[in-house]
């Protein structure tokens, strides 16, 4: 499935450092009615979001709570929406994949029907695609679309004079000459377990879903499987970067916030990643550092390759929450043309949805002309029928580095965890 023009994981997505903060906004009393509660994973974005929106609506106080890790993040929403004390507005992932993810909430009803909102409207197939519940409800805005691609710290690149990689070949030969000049090719984090799934991701975009789109849904008719398709060329290539030495040393034993210092520091060259990381690789890289993105390459020609480009962050509505007037208002903001270009230049993405404002850079233009060209296509988790095929895959990546599996051991247990969830 293609993603249309309007159209925007992570990531998904993602940031890491396990921390929790809260920010309370205004301190003077209210009435209840100004009041809205809202939970984020990841602080950044959300918090200029949230001023934004207090900016243009006076007297409106928001208490925000922030947690840095996603897991952390997962687990505390879902028990205090089990619970009754989840807060007013969430973000959330889209489509599938997690059990914060849009139909998993949605098929426990804990989310509000948001299909008559004026926004919801003007979705697009794509878009509806991975922002309904089970029952075809829309319950999650769209808020920016991200990428996974080869992310490059431009001013370590043009130090040692290698070109960007647009083949196969050249990625291989590219390792070989990064290393030869003293430098690592691609910062790897594998200690973060969510990292694991990016490379996975960049190579099967080429290798399985752009070629054969239908692939998810003739594995849900039982026709197809990750171990008797080119899941298994992607999983082994994943393994002639590690062998090829691609990678820094000792992946497992390296989390995200050291990949990302390895990249903003340019003792790595790149990361193949989600293009909000530079947002993270900014914080330990020298004033004037710049970072730009190409396409991940997994074949011999160049123009076969296609780019994993997904709806990023999405936010929702507690179907319980105690103030759902303010709830549905804020996310008419991050609707907004105003919105959806504040965010996605705060978290370093693109809009999901129309923003006339929004002019995009070196990171992002290569994501908008890969879905112009019908060269992108959908996070592959997003499709998938519920969380534990993730989850399996996540785990065994790292099991697979640590050399206790082999690839069709891993993709035998994906294949059971996707059955399981059907």
């Amino acid at each position: 499935m293609k993603i249309v023009t309007t159209l925007a994981s992570a990531c998904c997505l993602a940031v890491a450092a396990a921390a929790c903060s809260t920010s309370g906004g205004q301190t003077t009393a209210t009435s209840g009615e100004q009041v809205l509660t809202l939970a984020a994973a990841g602080q950044g974005p959300a918090q200029a979001a949230v001023e934004a929106f207090k900016k243009a609506n006076p007297g409106v106080v928001v208490k925000t709570t922030f947690t840095e890790d996603d897991a952390s993040y997962q687990q505390q929403l879902r028990t205090q929406l089990s619970s009754g004390t989840a807060p007013d507005v969430f973000r959330m992932w889209p489509g599938g994949g997690n059990t914060m993810a849009v139909r998993d909430l949605g098929a426990d009803g804990m989310l509000m029907d948001l299909s008559g909102e004026s926004w919801a409207g003007g979705l697009s197939a794509d878009l509806k695609a991975v922002t309904t519940d089970p029952a075809g409800k829309v319950v999650a805005v769209p808020v920016t679309i991200g990428a996974i691609g080869a992310v490059w710290n431009d001013q370590a690149l043009a130090k040692t004079g290698l070109a960007k990689p647009t083949t196969w070949p050249e990625v291989l030969k590219f390792c070989k000459d990064a290393k030869s000049k003293g430098v690592v090719a691609f910062a790897l984090g594998l200690k973060s377990a969510w990292v694991t799934q990016l490379v996975p991701y960049a190579l099967t975009a080429s290798l399985v879903y752009g070629p054969n789109p239908a692939f998810t849904q003739q594995q849900k008719d039982g026709q197809a499987s990750f171990a008797k398709s080119e899941w298994k060329q992607a999983m082994d290539k994943y393994l002639q970067l590690r062998d090829s030495g691609c990678f820094n040393d000792s992946p497992n034993g390296v989390g995200y916030d050291e990949q990302m210092q390895l990249l903003g520091q340019g003792k790595a060259l790149g990361a193949v990643h989600v293009l909000s990381a530079v947002q993270s690789a900014l914080n330990s890289a020298p004033q004037g550092t710049t970072f730009s993105m190409t396409p991940f390459p997994a074949t011999d020609n160049a123009g076969d390759t296609y780019l994993p480009v997904s709806v990023g962050i999405v936010y929702g509505v507690n179907a319980k929450a105690k103030n759902p007037a303010l709830a549905r208002k804020f996310l008419q903001f991050l609707a907004s043309p105003e919105g959806q270009a504040l965010y996605a230049k705060e978290s370093g993405s693109s809009p999901a949805l129309p923003s006339p404002s929004f002019q995009p850079d070196a990171l992002q233009r290569p994501v908008l002309d890969a879905v112009k060209n019908g060269k992108s296509t959908l996070y592959p988790d997003q499709g998938w029928p519920g969380p534990k095929v993730q989850q399996e895959h996540l785990t065994s990546v790292q099991e697979l580095f640590n050399g206790t599996i082999d690839v069709p051991t891993l993709l035998g247990r994906m294949d059971k965890a996707f059955g399981e969830a059907k």
